[in-house]
């Protein structure tokens, strides 16, 4: 969360020619809902069903570059999907500078809770080992632009 996997991903696709993906947006579009109001009306399993539904539905895609939720990966399935789409990239930050960007935006369901940062440290916390088994590389964003990350992304890829 706040890492800037869409604007990233939506740069290395356009410098790499590829087709930039969003599960969030896959998932939104076919529920004709947002994902703020999916968690409201039906709660975060049946979200990440429907996410689920969505990489499985992206796992014979070739040619893209794929954004995803940051939960995504908490599911066993997700990630085995993830490594059969390509190269599992972690953009990571520090918690201070990702907590300021996800606080910008109001939309984040996860964190509509009493205390919004004790939240994020704990979802932040309980995830991170899975990112880190997760991922092929991590790409620390704390003080580079989403360009300058984007380049990072594809310089990896191509080692």
């Amino acid at each position: 969360m706040g890492c800037g996997k869409s604007s990233v991903g939506r740069r290395i696709a356009r410098n790499t020619g590829h087709r930039f993906i969003d599960t969030d947006e896959v998932v939104a579009a076919r529920a004709g809902s947002s994902i703020a109001r999916i968690f409201a009306e039906h709660g975060e399993a049946y979200f990440r069903d429907l996410e689920t539904a969505a990489l499985r539905e992206l796992s014979s895609e070739t040619g893209i570059v794929l954004a995803t939720g940051g939960g995504i990966i908490l599911r066993k399935e997700n990630r085995d999907t993830l490594r059969r789409i390509g190269p599992v990239a972690w953009l990571d930050a520090n918690p201070d500078l990702l907590f300021e960007r996800v606080s910008r935006n109001k939309k984040r369901p996860l964190l509509h809770t009493e205390n919004p940062r004790e939240t994020f440290d704990a979802l932040l916390a309980a995830r991170r080992a899975v990112y880190e088994t997760a991922a092929d590389f991590r790409v620390d964003s704390t003080e580079l632009s989403h360009d300058a990350v984007a380049l990072a992304v594809v310089e990896k890829l191509s080692n």
